[in-house]
């Protein structure tokens, strides 16, 4: 893994496009934003379709196709720190006094019960704009130690098989 060049959104973008009920700290924030664009984010578009756009968000030459991919890459890297986020605050909360601690975590289960379709479908939309742009698709696919595969993109804890179940449930009772 390569250290991040550049941080594609700050702290304002997480709070304008997510907002959590309780702040973090601005520097606690940031290092998740680095985490989360060093791991989610760079699995989700492969290693190399990741670094190229990193090295041209730093040199300021995205291409229209690049600028596209850039904007949902935000929007997603937005969803992976709030959940990242309401963990951290979710720890942070044990320490508070009962009453407060009850209306806070009713605050983040909440938020948290809609996170993982949220970032489900902006992860398939990505996927969905890689592979329509041809010269994306090709860089995405060029990592050779982490491929970029379109049908990985499943972030819920539920699992739907590809394949359809032909059994039903009262059938082997």
């Amino acid at each position: 893994m390569s250290i991040v060049k550049v941080i594609f959104i700050d702290d304002n973008y997480v709070y304008q496009n997510y907002p959590l009920p309780k702040k973090l700290d601005r520097q606690s924030l940031l290092s998740l934003i680095m985490l989360e664009q060093a791991t989610s984010i760079q699995d989700l578009l492969g290693t190399a379709l990741y670094e190229d756009l990193e090295q041209k968000v730093f040199d300021e030459d995205l291409t229209e196709a690049e600028s596209g991919l850039f904007k949902i890459v935000k929007y997603a890297l937005a969803l992976y720190v709030v959940r990242s986020a309401i963990a951290t605050i979710r720890t942070a909360i044990g320490t508070t006094k009962n009453e407060e601690k009850d209306l806070d975590q009713y605050a983040l289960n909440g938020i948290s019960s809609g996170l993982d379709s949220k970032i489900s479908y902006i992860n398939q939309r990505i996927v969905n704009y890689i592979k329509a742009d041809a010269t994306l698709l090709a860089l995405a696919q060029s990592s050779t130690n982490d491929l970029f595969n379109e049908e990985d993109s499943q972030e819920s804890s539920v699992y739907y098989p590809v394949y359809p179940i032909d059994d039903d449930c009262d059938s082997n009772a």
